[in-house]
């Protein structure tokens, strides 16, 4: 088992909760039981957040779930991103709309949209170390977002348009696109043509509405003070910041930073509490660490405070856990 520390970029928040229902509605129609609980509010969640959910599916040895994941995603999930993306004047505006706001909802990967005088080519790279789940998260991403760039075309200009996958076709996806299996990448590819055409659900309006909203958003999430108090928990040294230590940090007050945390119905236990479940649920899983091991790590003087703990965040005792779940995940983080 692997039992160094999960990637730190695993601690941020990477998918929105909207795609994380899907999720949870496609293994409930495969007749598993979720006990995942989603956080109130519309924060984006980790890896570490949805890793029990991605088990529980078998994403990673079962990658081609991936294909009904995508295709359950409704337009209405991409929420502000996805009306800039239909409202688009062409199909070309509508990849490079895509490219620039998709981060907003799905940071697993970069993407990159380019063109030249031969055609317009909509990258998925990633973003971050996902082993053998890159499969299952690259393909739900690819056919839920390369799905409203087939909306906007039509599937007369999309069967024109080229989509090269990463994976092999094993199970092959039933799109208009030419598809091109075991590419180096995983790009929508549309001659120059298809790009500059006029999109039927162009909208002006609403497009400059839609992307003043996803400007918004997009800031929300980069500078927000979640997102940057969730990125200490644990900070570089592995060490579990007090209040007044992240405050600190942030160049805040204690007062300031707990009146902030409370204006968006927060409180910083709360998230320090949220962390530290999701690390501990890494450990159970993916280690063969002790339970004394696994509570220093975690800041608690013994294995006593952190089992009391654990119960109350998990509704078990950490020994319980790490016998029903799967014998962890033997990432390969390459």
């Amino acid at each position: 088992m692997n039992e160094q520390f999960p990637p730190a970029v695993w601690r941020e928040g990477v998918i929105h909760p909207a795609y994380v229902r899907m999720a949870m509605a496609l293994a409930e129609r495969m007749g598993l039981v979720v006990g995942m609980r989603l956080p109130d509010g519309a924060r984006m969640l980790s890896v570490l957040d949805v890793m029990p959910l991605l088990e529980q599916l078998g994403a990673a040895s079962h990658p081609y779930l991936g294909i009904d994941l995508g295709s359950l995603i409704p337009a209405s999930a991409h929420g502000a991103m996805g009306y800039a993306v239909v409202s688009s004047p062409t199909v070309g505006e509508a990849m490079h709309t895509l490219a620039r706001y998709a981060s907003m909802r799905n940071r697993f990967f970069h993407y990159q949209c380019q063109s030249d005088d031969a055609e317009t080519r909509l990258v998925l790279a990633p973003r971050m170390p996902l082993g053998p789940l890159r499969t299952f998260c690259e393909i739900g991403t690819a056919v839920s977002v390369f799905k409203m760039i087939q909306g906007v075309a039509g599937d007369e200009a999309s069967a024109l348009m080229h989509f090269d996958a990463h994976w092999d076709g094993a199970v092959p996806l039933d799109v208009p696109m030419q598809m091109h299996y075991g590419q180096p990448q995983t790009v929508l590819r549309a001659p120059a043509a298809i790009a500059r055409k006029a999109s039927p659900t162009a909208d002006a309006k609403l497009y400059a509405s839609a992307c003043r909203s996803c400007e918004e958003e997009l800031a929300v999430i980069d500078g927000g003070l979640v997102s940057r108090l969730r990125t200490m928990m644990p900070d570089e040294q592995q060490s579990w910041l007090s209040l007044k230590a992240a405050a600190d940090r942030l160049a805040m007050s204690p007062r300031t930073l707990i009146r902030r945390l409370g204006s968006e119905g927060l409180t910083y236990q709360a998230l320090l509490d949220e962390a530290k479940s999701e690390m501990a649920c890494w450990y159970l899983q993916n280690t063969s660490l002790p339970m004394s091991v696994i509570a220093e790590r975690l800041g608690f003087a013994d294995d006593t405070n952190f089992s009391r703990s654990f119960r109350r965040w998990r509704d078990s005792t950490p020994l319980e856990f790490r016998k029903v779940s799967k014998q962890g995940w033997a990432m390969q983080l390459t």
